[in-house]
């Protein structure tokens, strides 16, 4: 029954500390992404630093501190890396 219980702590503690890992990277990567480039702005709609165009709802969602809209920051990926 112990080594159950010390087998299952032990999981719990790396999925824990793995699911911290993945989010302290994603805050620092938005943290530099907000340093680096600030956003566009026009009439409160946030556009894509690169074309223009208003970034969707989706992408902002699921990245509210995006730039650019999702074509364009692939290409700037591609480039910067």
């Amino acid at each position: 029954m112990t080594l159950e219980v010390n087998a299952v702590d032990e999981r719990s503690f790396e999925e824990a500390q793995a699911l911290t890992e993945r989010l302290t990277r994603a805050g620092i990567e938005q943290a530099l992404q907000v340093h680096l480039e600030a956003p566009l702005e026009y009439n409160g709609q946030r556009l894509c630093r690169d074309c223009d165009e208003a970034l969707s709802q989706a992408r902002l969602a699921a990245n509210p501190n995006a730039v650019r809209c999702v074509d364009c920051q692939t290409d700037h990926d591609r480039r910067e890396g």
